[in-house]
């Protein structure tokens, strides 16, 4: 009956709920690629083990804040309308940071720290799970209404 009261109330928790899981799976995709650098290229050994950390370290913390905004969106416990957009505004800015220092790491190529240590597949994996989060946290900010007070 309260769902029926506050029809302004609008939220994503399956949607948020697989990407949480694309979020996980990307997480363990790169933490099983461990930085392996040509013996020419040993000195980015320890930049790549860095970039390892803090990239399997972002797509733990995307999943958690995914599932963390399904299970609210399930259970209709939402903040105001500003509220929320402005924090689906922080996940969307975390996503096209990390989509363009991949793209650098891309364009680098010959002299990219990710590349030389054949991590590629972190690569991917924060490409596609950075992709697929822009896009679920742009419809929630997209169906938020703007100037919703109201708060459950």
């Amino acid at each position: 009956m309260q769902e029926a009261a506050q029809p302004e109330k609008v939220g994503l928790p399956k949607a948020h709920g697989a990407c949480a899981l694309v979020c996980f799976a990307g997480a363990i995709a790169t933490c099983f690629d461990w930085p392996s650098p040509a013996p020419q290229h040993a000195n980015v050994f320890v930049p790549a083990v860095l970039l390892w950390g803090v990239a399997a370290l972002y797509q733990f913390l995307l999943a958690a804040g995914h599932l963390r905004t399904s299970v609210l969106d399930h259970q209709h416990l939402f903040g105001s309308g500003p509220y929320e957009r402005k924090s689906d505004l922080g996940w969307m800015a975390a996503n096209v940071v990390v989509l363009i220092v991949v793209a650098m790491f891309y364009a680098r190529q010959s002299s990219s720290i990710p590349l030389l240590a054949g991590q590629s597949t972190t690569l991917v994996s924060l490409l596609v799970t950075s992709l697929i989060s822009l896009a679920v946290w742009a419809v929630r900010w997209k169906a938020i209404p703007r100037g919703s007070q109201t708060s459950s």
